[in-house]
């Protein structure tokens, strides 16, 4: 596959130095949690000679707060691995409301564009949806600049505000969202997806053109070192599984479910669940666990990225979990590849693609509390070393499928392609 994809980007005519600019609400600023794709991309473009502009918000999507160094600043620039970052202002207190939410969608797009429309000529723009909104700077900027642009679907909207409660189907606002959706997809030169489960999602909103560029899987395996230390802040000693999630917390990502699978089990099995995230669910899921005397489930809030890659040295299995819903069947969560990264095995509650990525990576599949509840006694009643075995697994899949430099190679073939 990586001596086709080089091929076609060696196939269409260069352009010398071509410019990029993209447009996305919630790059994360540097060290925040989580693993940030377009980062990894983009940097490995300008080594290939690119120029890159990235339009975002300093607000970090999960806790609402904007990190110190932004705070106050309508705009501040910076240069990250030779991707130029303009962090533009948006109103916060995002998970107070709906109407916090749609606020803060309106002041950036707003900010994003006056922005976007300083900056020098770009060959080539990338807008990058959800939230949908975001995506009506796309032929304003193709218009001023007269540059061909790219739709990202992330996250196929109108559907997914239903799935999660956000937006009900068939009422005003979700039919003027399904407009715009409809009109944007139509309109951009191509459509770039990150799973092949949003191509027919998106070809049913008027796409012609659709390319899937999934995220890639980077090695950062953890050290001994790394995971006895976080082990031992935890309380952690030898004998103990440890589950992790890390990721947002929200009504969405049903850590209800789970807090239900672990009081199914034996208290004499010996697991420690650790949640590192936060959201809108976060402080009624607490005052759940609070008076449990087990101490098996753990709350930490977000951390920092350098703090993850310790929790996720200290942990055995890492937890990808979701409400129930046929949208989510077709996502290839970004949170899963950081996974296999980190050389740790998975279990998912999501049918569809991300069961099929955890069983093919040696991982599991739980499908409903009961289920949830067996993997995670069994997970935890498993030989350390099979354990370990089983993560090594997940990061050679990971590995094989994801790898960095095809995937870049590919993304470059379609930029050069819609360029010239």
């Amino acid at each position: 596959m990586k001596t086709g994809l080089a091929g076609a980007a060696a196939a269409a005519p260069a352009v010398a130095s071509p410019r990029l600019l993209c447009v996305y609400q919630h790059a994360p600023t540097p060290g925040a949690p989580g693993i940030y794709r377009h980062r990894i991309y983009f940097a490995e473009l300008v080594r290939r000679g690119f120029a890159v502009d990235v339009v975002s918000t300093p607000l970090n999507y999960m806790t609402g707060e904007v990190p110190a160094r932004y705070r106050g600043r309508p705009y501040v620039h910076e240069r990250i691995d030779g991707i130029d970052h303009h962090w533009v202002w948006a109103s916060g207190r995002i998970h107070a409301s709906k109407g916090r939410r749609v606020a803060n969608y309106g002041s950036f797009v707003a900010a994003a564009g006056l922005r976007s429309l300083s900056l020098p000529r770009p060959d080539v723009i990338l807008v990058s949806s959800p939230p949908l909104p975001v995506g009506l700077l796309g032929p304003v900027l193709a218009r001023r600049y007269r540059a061909p642009w790219l739709l990202e679907v992330r996250d196929i909207w109108p559907e997914s505000a239903v799935a999660v409660g956000w937006l009900a189907e068939g009422s005003s606002a979700y039919r003027v969202l399904d407009r715009v959706a409809r009109s944007l997809a139509g309109s951009a030169a191509r459509v770039v997806v990150p799973t092949p489960g949003l191509v027919e999602h998106v070809r049913a909103h008027g796409a012609v053109g659709v390319d899937v560029v999934p995220g890639p899987v980077v090695d950062t395996a953890p050290t001994a070192e790394e995971r006895s230390a976080t082990r031992a802040e935890l309380g952690l000693d030898d004998g103990t599984c440890m589950f992790l999630y890390a990721g947002a917390v929200g009504v969405a990502n049903g850590l209800d479910l789970l807090l239900d699978a672990v009081e199914a089990i034996d208290p004499a099995v010996a697991l420690r669940v650790v949640i590192a995230g936060d959201g809108s669910a976060r402080a009624e899921l607490e005052r759940r666990v609070a008076d449990d005397a087990t101490g098996r489930v753990q709350f930490l809030g977000p951390r920092p990225k350098d703090e993850l890659r310790g929790l996720l040295a200290a942990s055995d299995v890492c937890l990808h979990l979701l409400r129930p819903d046929p949208v989510f069947a077709t996502a290839q969560p970004t949170k899963m590849l950081e996974y296999f990264g980190a050389h740790r095995p998975v279990i998912t509650t999501v049918p569809g693609r991300p069961q099929e990525l955890a069983l093919g990576s040696s991982g599991a599949f739980a499908g409903d509390v009961p289920a949830l509840a067996a993997e995670l006694a069994r997970w935890a009643a498993m030989p350390r070393e099979e354990r370990r075995r089983r993560g090594e697994e997940a990061f050679s899949f990971g590995d094989a499928n994801f790898g960095v430099e095809p995937a870049v190679d590919h993304f470059e073939s379609i930029l050069r392609r819609v360029i010239s």
